[in-house]
């Protein structure tokens, strides 16, 4: 005998659940416009159904020459209007696009968001370095959850990208510093660009870039009192798949010993972009941001008094979901 069900008050009828709605993030950054598509539930859990990536060098033309070249805006405009076309095919209900510090700090930047409103249909928002650490923390804590780093003792979270560092110290788990600076991969990697001299003698003036920025990092944040050290970002991921650091149950996580980070980054270090290139098969434009970013991080790392380092799966992208 089946079991009586209650029925609604009279007048009443029983919500049906919510649809699942299907959204999509695009993240417009100094090395590359980045698409990710997915489906949020109603159970507020959210599925990727598809991410894609461009390489498109805003950064390039914005830290070397201070505005957007008419090229790269027809290249961004080719990418976003693939991008409109893959959301289309999904049917996609919102979308989120936002730009970081090379839109941001482009001379002509509205008008190149001009022209991208009017060819694609896509409003861009340019978010500023406090509302990047603020998306960052929480896919950072999204992928953690109740790690012991995000709930007892400091925490220094750092993401390096193309135009800046999105640096954050967290006490219990809770920003109490944050701030962005100049030790973007693609803007140091541009300021040395006309650089002639021995290869030797471009890393260690990039060393010396590095130290100083740090440095000044030191007198706003008391980077030596973080224990933990968490990295994000596709350099750093780089280097934690090549060590084959310790993976976390779920898979979305890797820990690598700091002696073994600081090595491999020192190796890299002496290596040219092409031996990169060849050596790991990496695209030329990843090769020549790879060592400005593992040598930000590495001196980041050195000023804490973390024993290994941190790096989850996560992204701004996420943050937006």
């Amino acid at each position: 005998m089946s079991e009586a069900r209650e029925s609604p008050p009279a007048g009443l009828t029983e919500a049906a659940p919510a649809p699942s709605r299907i959204l999509s993030v695009i993240d417009m950054g100094a090395s590359a416009v980045r698409l990710v598509v997915a489906e949020a539930g109603p159970d507020g859990k959210v599925r990727i159904l598809e991410e894609a990536s461009r390489g498109v060098l805003l950064g390039k033309d914005t830290f070397t020459d201070g505005r957007i070249k008419a090229t790269t805006m027809q290249a961004t405009l080719r990418v976003l209007k693939g991008f409109r076309r893959i959301m289309e095919g999904y049917g996609v209900v919102h979308c989120r696009a936002v730009a970081t510090s090379a839109v941001r700090e482009a001379a002509n930047r509205d008008s190149f968001l001009d022209r991208v409103r009017l060819r694609t249909g896509i409003e861009v928002e340019v978010i500023d370095g406090p509302e990047e650490n603020r998306l960052t923390y929480m896919a950072v804590r999204e992928v953690l959850g109740e790690h012991e780093m995000l709930r007892r003792g400091n925490t220094l979270l750092v993401e390096v990208g193309g135009g800046s560092a999105d640096i954050s110290f967290l006490r219990d788990g809770e920003p109490v510093f944050s701030g962005t600076y100049a030790l973007g991969s693609i803007r140091m990697r541009q300021a040395l660009a006309s650089w002639r001299g021995h290869h030797d003698r471009r890393v260690l003036l990039l060393r010396r870039h590095i130290h100083n920025v740090v440095e000044d990092i030191k007198r706003e944040m008391p980077l030596r009192e973080a224990t933990h050290f968490i990295a994000l970002g596709g350099d750093v991921r780089f280097a934690a798949s090549r060590l084959g650091g310790l993976e976390s149950a779920e898979g979305h996580v890797r820990f690598v010993k700091e002696p073994d980070f600081i090595a491999f980054c020192d190796q890299l270090a002496g290596e040219q972009v092409d031996e990169l290139v060849e050596r790991y098969r990496l695209p030329p434009a990843d090769a020549e941001t790879l060592v400005p970013a593992l040598l930000a991080y590495r001196e980041l790392l050195l000023a804490t008094s973390a024993e290994e380092i941190t790096v989850p799966d996560a992204s701004l992208r996420a943050g937006i979901l």
